[in-house]
């Protein structure tokens, strides 16, 4: 007999938190996604493509050594410091 209320009441409950997750899904609001049906009239050529991914290459370079650069400037300051301390 026990077992038949626990397992009454268990299923009571999951229906109970079931028909809250239905509630709130329909009041959630969609995001409006992009129409993907439709593609850009020009595709890029073979040459355009390995064109543009040597350009992003090079950039991804250049921002890299840019930023190496960066850090090693920051770095020096600190490194005129340290010998100070040591006095």
């Amino acid at each position: 007999m026990a077992v038949r209320c626990k397992l009454g009441l268990a299923l009571v409950a999951s229906t109970a938190v079931g028909m809250a997750l239905v509630g709130c899904s329909e009041t959630m609001s969609l995001v409006d996604l992009p129409n993907i049906s439709r593609l850009p009239e020009k595709l890029l050529s073979k040459e355009e493509q390995a064109k543009t991914m040597n350009q992003m290459l090079e950039k991804g370079q250049t921002h890299q050594a840019n930023a190496a650069k960066e850090i090693e400037a920051g770095k020096e300051p600190e490194a005129a410091k340290e010998p100070e301390k040591a006095k």
